[in-house]
């Protein structure tokens, strides 16, 4: 009897090792893999490429005027806060800047170092380019002339520029003193995908250039002006070319005839216009046996003509 309960007992304790061993691996191989989930989250990295950042650009705006710079950098940003990048991304909620100091630099052309400043903690940032030129001058003002020249591209075929009148005469230009030397007059620039047809009223920016044309970098105040700008037909005058057609009749002896008017206006492009110097109309006196007047349609290649038909008045001679 004894020897049985020792038996028992030896297998009970033996039952109770095994599963001991067995939950003790079990918490073991899960504390593993929870250790390994805390370690895989720290170290997971996001990242972002920010396209077309502002740079700003500390210096003395009273004293000195800048020019010829990049005003926008690519910003790569990495973090291991997913929340804290997204919020990065964004322009509305983004805290960084992109930023260049010429606070003690000298007027010339210098290589300045673009930073990034304002960034979140567990955030890095790399800026591209790294440094950007710049040119600083000593800052001057002007008054110029304000003038339009509208570009040949911008009238439509078979047009031309009839008159423009302009919002204001003169304005303020400030950039740099040698640019100012350089500046001709101001220039308001009609908006670049705008072809003329009709006439143009409307607000476009006005910019400082030189005498050929080429567009200087400065300030310009007011920025924008008022402009009309009247358009019409190329237009050209003609004689009327009238032949006469069909069978004169046998109780008359002639029929003359008059026009009721010589000339006509053809419209076109200037390559039509000058390849036509005058319209054709054709009267047909078959039939025609007493005073009478006949419309006669005009005709030319390639042009509007205005009128298109004109009145022929056929005078008879009897036999």
């Amino acid at each position: 009897m004894i020897k049985k309960w020792f038996n028992q007992s030896i297998f009970y304790v033996i039952i109770s090792l095994f599963f001991s061993l067995l939950l003790f691996l079990v918490a073991k191989a899960t504390t593993y893999n929870a250790s390994g989930t805390q370690l895989s989250r720290v170290t997971e990295t996001y990242s972002h490429t920010i396209k077309s950042v502002p740079i700003d650009i500390k210096y003395d705006t009273n004293k000195y005027f800048i020019s010829g710079y990049s005003y926008e950098a690519e910003v790569y940003l990495t973090s291991t806060n997913r929340i804290k990048l997204d919020s990065e991304i964004n322009e509305d909620t983004r805290h960084f800047k992109v930023v260049a100091d010429l606070s003690n630099v000298k007027p010339g052309t210098t290589n300045a170092k673009l930073k990034v400043v304002g960034l979140p903690r567990d955030m890095n940032a790399a800026v591209n380019p790294k440094n950007i030129a710049i040119n600083i001058g000593k800052k001057a003002s002007k008054t110029f002339k304000v003038k339009s020249t509208i570009s040949p591209d911008q009238v439509a075929d078979g047009y031309k520029v009839d008159s423009v009148d302009i919002g204001v005469s003169e304005v303020t230009v400030t950039s740099n003193e040698s640019t100012l030397e350089q500046i001709d007059h101001v220039e308001a620039i009609m908006p670049s995908d705008k072809v003329l047809s009709s006439d143009f009223n409307g607000t476009v920016n006005l910019q400082a250039v030189a005498a050929d044309g080429t567009i200087l970098a400065s300030i310009v105040d007011p920025a924008k002006t008022q402009i009309k700008v009247s358009v019409k037909k190329l237009t050209k005058e003609v004689p009327i070319n009238l032949s006469v057609t069909g069978v004169l009749s046998d109780k008359l002896s002639n029929i003359n005839y008059k026009l009721s008017q010589e000339t006509v206006i053809v419209s076109g492009t200037q390559e039509e216009l000058d390849a036509t110097d005058s319209v054709e109309g054709t009267v047909d006196i078959t039939g025609v046996s007493k005073d009478i007047s006949k419309t006669v349609s005009l005709s030319a290649s390639n042009v509007t003509i205005v009128p298109q038909t004109v009145t022929v008045k056929l005078t008879t001679t009897k036999k």
